[in-house]
């Protein structure tokens, strides 16, 4: 790994974008390398969590222009490599299907495509420092990782209008009263905030949390009685896992269950 740092504590695995001097701007590199570190955690049932982080400076600050396989190609082949190769959405696609939690813990800037992946994690924790923004207007660019969609279902259609529109920068605490940050924490604690509640998610059944989020992520295109069909199907699912067994047995027996995401 070359991009990327990585790390576990406890049941969280730890994935820190290591580009400082360009304030962890994304490449390919560093999106391929962040995929196949998800996808040996997606096997390993000691990992519960996944907690995606840059320095103190950025969570990631946008893509790099230069950083592409794309960079040196003309307008067309860009076009048609987009549809065809294109790293960066088939990372947004596998962090979309992801089954375990993923946490984006946000210290000073999450601009453009930095702040389209934190929106694609199940939460954001950040700190004081947090400086977010879907900002491509101001560059005449575009949000090609799904921000647009991802904004509105984030803060509603007027406000992600407004935001993407003007490219503005939003500090924690209106970040926080929009929606986009679950916790605001000091400089310097939001990494630490994001694993207290990876430790949390941890003492829950896998399983169960593996069907609690695809339910989160089908209910923008449900309508209620869908819901509970499909949820129905989902919790039948969970009555032959030994989780289920193990859970309603602790629960009689008055102790801390002992899950194995069986």
């Amino acid at each position: 790994m070359s991009e990327i740092l990585t790390a576990t504590q406890g049941a969280a695995g730890i994935i820190r974008f290591n580009r400082p001097e360009v304030r962890n701007a994304l490449t390919d590199a560093m999106l391929s390398e962040t995929r196949a570190a998800m996808a040996a955690w997606e096997q390993d049932k000691s990992i519960a969590v996944v907690v995606l982080t840059g320095d103190e400076q950025a969570f990631c600050a946008g893509g790099d222009v230069k950083g592409t396989a794309a960079a040196g190609m003309d307008a067309f082949e860009k076009y048609r490599h987009r549809h065809t190769q294109g790293v960066w959405h088939e990372f947004m696609r596998f962090l979309s299907r992801f089954t375990k939690p993923v946490i984006a813990a946000v210290e000073g800037y999450a601009l453009g495509g930095g702040l389209e992946i934190a929106l694609r994690c199940d939460f954001i924790v950040g700190s004081e420092t947090a400086k977010l923004g879907l900002t491509e207007a101001r560059l005449g660019l575009f949000p090609i990782l799904g921000g647009a969609w991802s904004l509105t279902r984030a803060v509603g259609e007027r406000k992600a209008r407004e935001l993407a529109y003007t490219g503005r920068r939003i500090e924690a605490e209106e970040a926080l009263a929009l929606g986009l940050l679950n916790h605001v924490t000091p400089r310097g604690e939001a990494i630490a905030k994001a694993l207290e509640v990876a430790e949390e998610i941890a003492v829950s059944a896998p399983l169960s949390v593996m069907a609690i989020k695809q339910a989160i992520n089908r209910a923008g295109r449900q309508n209620f009685d869908e819901a509970l069909v499909e949820g129905g199907d989902l919790s039948a699912l969970l009555m032959f896992s030994e989780d289920r067994k193990e859970g309603l047995r602790a629960f009689v027996e008055k102790r801390k269950p002992e899950f194995k995401g069986k």
